[in-house]
């Protein structure tokens, strides 16, 4: 696995209810990314697995479903544990899958005991969502950036316990009548990236924005914003590789920022007929 060069990145976030800014250090879950895909050492992906088990990074969620197909079973065993300590049912069909596979009986069990407890938590949600239009509006071009919006927007998104992503083609106001529960269409867009070369380093700025939208009536009842740089010394930088890195990198620090706070902007918005954006 790459990687990441990343030294310093700085995040800010706005939303209905207001504004929150903070920075963050290197990435703490590289080495948990690296050694639960890589580790020669089933020691170590064990370990690495407990650390995802508290990890709030996107990718967690993925990496632990990859492990259960790990060959050693203490890995899948660990695996199973920290999808149900993350608390994101997204993970039942992965560990479903696992389950009627699992070739070690002794092994079913805290594989069940992962799917009983997130199917218990998915029972928690408070708001429906749906993703919707997601592109790419920074100029810069690649096309693989409005995908990629989504799919991380998807991850993260799925990791609050009261929010619930409906499936794509699900008919989300009859779904949300029928569970008595507020139902939102959430549109995002990438609406700024660009290249940085100075004192402080090497990378990307970049700046993603949420829309809100009610639904039925699709009515627009706020938005969420977030910026991110992610920042590496010019000297660590040695090709287009390690660019195509810090640029994925302040993407995921922008869609964190402007995130994080996502249950309580589907709050007010769930509660106030009132349009609000971030700055």
């Amino acid at each position: 696995m790459v990687r990441r060069l990343f030294i310093a990145m700085f995040l800010a976030a706005s939303m209905v209810l207001g504004s929150t800014a903070l920075s963050v250090a290197q990435d703490a879950d590289t080495s948990a990314f690296r050694d639960i895909a890589v580790g020669k050492d089933y020691r170590l992906r064990v370990a690495a697995a407990l650390s995802l088990s508290r990890s709030k990074s996107p990718g967690a969620r993925p990496a632990l479903e990859k492990a259960l197909r790990d060959p050693h079973p203490a890995v899948r065993a660990s695996a199973a544990a920290a999808l149900g300590a993350l608390g994101n049912p997204a993970a039942v069909p992965a560990l479903k899958a696992a389950l009627n596979l699992e070739p070690a009986p002794n092994l079913k069990r805290p594989i069940a005991a992962a799917i009983e407890k997130l199917s218990r938590s998915s029972s928690k949600a408070r708001f429906l969502v749906s993703l919707g239009k997601f592109e790419n509006r920074s100029g810069v071009k690649d096309a693989k950036l409005g995908s990629q919006l989504k799919q991380q927007t998807r991850n993260r998104v799925a990791q609050f316990a009261d929010i619930e992503i409906v499936a794509d083609g699900t008919d989300l106001a009859a779904e949300g009548k029928s569970r008595k529960l507020p139902a939102f269409t959430l549109d995002g867009s990438v609406t700024h990236l660009s290249k940085r070369h100075g004192a402080d380093g090497v990378g990307f700025a970049a700046k993603v924005e949420y829309v809100i939208r009610e639904m039925p009536s699709q009515t627009l009842k706020g938005s969420m914003t977030g910026s991110a740089q992610a920042l590496a010394e010019a000297k660590r930088v040695q090709g287009l590789r390690e660019l195509a890195q810090l640029q994925s990198d302040a993407v995921a620090g922008a869609i964190e920022s402007a995130l994080q706070r996502a249950p309580l902007a589907l709050e007010a918005a769930s509660g106030s007929s009132v349009v609000a954006s971030g700055r």
